[in-house]
């Protein structure tokens, strides 16, 4: 008796004849220990990280699928077997591409070769938001090839463009157009180097011959020689002065090969105005020539 005694852990002890009876105590339901609030915050933490979870998988592959262009608009293909000719040569002789000077575009994810549905063109390089953003080559329908930089589908940054002419340009883009500094060569090795605006010849530049018999250098707006300007040719003649519509038209000098120079007004390539002519036989003339 002493040992059930000891171990009856606090419930009282009725006694009935020669037996003992141990009995619960009553447990009130106010008296209850109860773990309805933990488990409540339990499950919220459970259902917030189960919607956090499927926030962040929906993030994931949304932006996963952003970088993909749209299936109506491009379809995954293989790179072609063969490159333009012409276009082949001018690669051949001016190296790889330098990407290192295109600006990097943060996010931007490499993709595989993809084939516009519409124009033709392949596109092998970097994609963000469903268009051709970052580092990329584009061949176009015709052959011709572009690397460089690309922004929201269109080249701008610093790019260079081979044409099946074999005329190529270097330079800074913008809009898919030729703006800022940059350098074309024809294919017959005539060149241009110096400032663009919108695919013209604008701001400072330098126009060479193809066989270096001659060439301008100075200021161009929109494709015409505007402003001052210098030209010089192969015999040693040259021409320094103001030019107007791309003819000699205000002041300038003119220097023959043979010493005599003329420095005075100019209209549309022809003397006209007030002038000083002196010859290399020492003669001189100075006063209005209206030719």
């Amino acid at each position: 008796m002493g040992g059930i005694c000891e171990a009856n852990r606090g419930y009282p002890i009725v006694e009935s004849g020669p037996f003992e009876c141990i009995l619960p105590t009553e447990i009130k339901p106010y008296e209850m220990k109860s773990n309805l609030m933990e488990v409540q915050e339990m499950c919220a933490t459970k259902i917030q990280a189960i919607f956090r979870g499927h926030q962040v998988r929906k993030k994931k592959r949304e932006l996963e699928q952003s970088y993909y262009p749209d299936s109506k608009v491009a379809v995954k293909t293989d790179l072609p077997e063969i490159i333009h000719h012409e276009v082949s040569k001018v690669m051949l002789q001016l190296g790889a591409f330098d990407y290192s000077k295109c600006q990097s575009i943060p996010g931007a994810k490499t993709l595989c070769a993809y084939q516009f549905i519409e124009k033709g063109g392949i596109y092998i390089g970097q994609w963000k938001d469903h268009k051709r953003n970052g580092k990329g080559k584009h061949i176009f329908a015709d052959g011709s090839i572009y690397e460089g930089s690309w922004v929201d589908d269109k080249a701008n940054g610093y790019g260079r463009l081979i044409m099946t002419n074999g005329d190529y340009y270097i330079g800074e883009w913008k809009n898919d157009k030729n703006d800022g500094k940059g350098i074309y060569v024809h294919s017959d090795k005539s060149r241009y180097e110096g400032e663009w605006k919108e695919d013209q010849l604008h701001g400072q530049g330098k126009e060479i011959w193809a066989d270096e018999s001659a060439y301008f250098e100075g200021q161009f707006v929109m494709g015409v020689k505007e402003g001052f300007g210098i030209y010089k040719w192969a015999d040693g003649s040259s021409y320094a002065g103001e030019f107007k519509n791309g003819y000699f038209s205000g002041q300038g000098t003119y220097c023959w090969s043979d010493g005599s120079r003329y420095n005075g007004q100019w209209s549309n390539n022809k003397m006209n105005g007030y002038g000083e002519m002196n010859w290399e036989d020492r003669r001189k003339y100075i006063g209005i020539d209206q030719s």
